[in-house]
């Protein structure tokens, strides 16, 4: 009992460390930036940036303006090195162009593990994520060390920090699958801890402002994951198992009742008194269900039938839904991506927008608290505490599929209005609406993944959940790579305004209010398939036919 509470709040911890930090990008981004990372087309020859160390002044000033970060730098003497831009526009490109393709990875990386699960354990899929997090964050070390000549180990790193998270969530997730009587709010706490999981690099970068230089900052992180390696390899032996114990009852009974049958005449009497009084409940039954002279009909099962995957696929539920989410998903990535550009274009002090930008992260810690709510509100635990102990599989599974498709619908429409509040708000010019606007966006974020399953668990078979899911997500990942151009469109044509997109986002997002009607009238039609259990049905006897 220990150790499975150690496993599942250890797994959580992990999670909360090591799942999601790469959305903390607002949080990281500054000090790339201000580190001289990807930044080799905005230093002269001879003014290439240094390692920050604890007596050396940052590269900006904090009483300066948003008009003197875009100015081309001041003109030096001869004898000194040209310094840098404080905000170059390639730089951002490039490492906006990182965060994407680390993203990418991050969400796009489910499907993969979905099948890597049939060739590997959970636990090695958990070591796989602890070591690419240790290798993550010693390549971005080892890039901070030199960014002039080491910063394409930067796209490498964060490329290993999004498929090390997503194997740490996926494996998290797992857990009530190799691990039982595990309570219902669990996979709710690992989505929570995933979203919040954002917030560690808000914390790297309070201890940076502090004075204390990146590089130990990253390997004191790595070093963390590598415990997280060693757990997974010490605790983690929990793997299903796969043989039935009733199976193993039958074929040991038989074995007994066979041996007992090849045994001497003096111990095959003691063997079958023996194996009469073992069983002698069994042995009434018969009897009394055969001393009763009547005809015994048995029906047959009925087979599982299992739809074709391409009927799931086809309908207009999962169609709509999954262009709705991945516009979603691409909003909020974007969101994230140029949030800090977005703060600077609201404010005139640097130092108010970078506040601003930590609270934003520290707010981040709020899903651990509205994961569980909307876990409540999509499945409705009472539903599952049928009074009758005596009524069949199926009456309890069909109850919790109403209750939660019913529940799903209120928590679908709920959410497509907290994201045009979410719009809204963002379009407002004003530091103070921007924080409703992130707690809105933190709201949407997290319930993302949890409206997803279960609507797959409640409107399609059983069968075609982890396949809808994974394509799901990889579909969803390719379209969060648009967010590249619109970083592009954003700070060309557009001169930092997000106005338009965002405006754009919201018309297309409005597109999904037509899944919660598709859902009401799925849920209506649709019927699930059980199958039956084999029964014995007691009857009179059968007609005799004239002769």
């Amino acid at each position: 009992m220990g150790r499975r509470l150690w496993v599942l709040g250890s797994a959580l911890l992990e999670t909360l460390l090591f799942s999601g930090c790469l959305l903390g990008w607002n949080s990281l981004s500054p000090i790339l930036m201000e580190l001289g990372v990807l930044a080799q087309d905005c230093y002269s020859d001879a003014g290439l940036p240094e390692e920050r160390s604890n007596n050396t002044t940052p590269l900006y000033d904090g009483n300066d303006t948003a008009g003197d970060w875009l100015s081309p730098p001041p003109t030096v003497a001869a004898s000194s090195p040209a310094p840098p831009q404080d905000l170059c526009p390639s730089q951002e490109k490039y490492l906006n162009l990182g965060f994407t393709v680390g993203s990418f990875f991050l969400w796009g990386s489910f499907l993969p593990l979905q099948l890597l699960l049939g060739y590997a354990y959970i636990r090695s899929l958990r070591q796989i994520g602890g070591a690419l997090v240790s290798v993550s964050c010693l390549m971005l070390a080892y890039c901070c060390t030199n960014p002039p000549s080491l910063s394409l180990f930067l796209p490498f790193a964060l490329v290993a920090l999004g498929v090390g998270g997503g194997c740490v969530m996926f494996s998290s997730l797992m857990l009530p699958y190799i691990l039982p009587d595990v309570t219902p709010i669990y996979p709710s706490l690992v989505i929570g801890c995933f979203t919040a999981s954002a917030t560690v690099f808000t914390i790297i970068k309070v201890i940076y402002n502090a004075g204390v230089p990146f590089v130990p900052i990253l390997l004191g992180y790595g070093a963390i994951s590598c415990a997280m390696f060693l757990n997974s390899f010490f605790c983690w032996n929990l793997e299903k198992k796969t043989v039935d114990e009733e199976n193993l009852y039958r074929v040991h009974l038989r074995l007994n009742c066979y041996n007992a049958v090849r045994k001497e005449p003096q111990e095959k009497e003691w063997c079958q008194v023996s194996l009469r009084h073992k069983f002698r409940a069994s042995l009434r039954d018969r009897e009394r269900i055969l001393s009763q002279r009547r005809a015994l009909s048995f029906k047959k099962p009925e087979a599982s039938v299992v739809p074709p995957l391409q009927e799931s696929l086809m309908t207009p539920t999962f169609i709509l839904h999954l262009l709705a989410d991945s516009i979603l998903i691409t909003w909020m990535y974007f969101y994230i991506s140029t949030l800090n550009l977005h703060l600077r274009k609201l404010t005139d002090v640097r130092h108010q927008a970078d506040l601003y930008s930590s609270v934003f992260g520290a707010l981040q810690m709020l899903s651990l608290l509205l994961a569980p709510f909307i876990g409540i509100l999509l499945n409705n635990y009472s539903c599952l505490k049928i009074p009758r102990k005596d009524e069949a599989n199926k009456t309890r599974v069909t109850h919790k599929r109403l209750c939660s498709g019913k529940r799903l619908g209120v928590v679908y429409g709920l959410r497509i209005l907290l994201m045009c509040c979410f719009a809204v708000t963002s379009l407002i010019s004003s530091l103070q609406v921007q924080v409703l606007a992130f707690i809105l966006h933190i709201i949407v974020r997290t319930s993302m993944f949890m409206v997803n399953t279960t609507l797959y668990q409640c409107m399609f078979h059983k069968d075609h959940f982890g396949s809808l899911l994974g394509i799901h997500t990889i579909i969803s990942s390719l379209l969060t790579t648009l967010q590249h151009p619109l970083y592009l469109l954003l700070i060309g044509p557009l001169q930092g305004d997000p106005f338009w997109i965002h405006s754009v986002f919201l018309a297309l997002s409005l597109g999904s209010a037509v899944v919660p009607v598709c859902l009401m009238v799925r849920r209506s039609k649709h019927h699930h398939r059980f199958s039956r259990p084999t029964h014995l049905r007691l009857g009179a006897h059968p007609a005799k036919t004239p002769a």
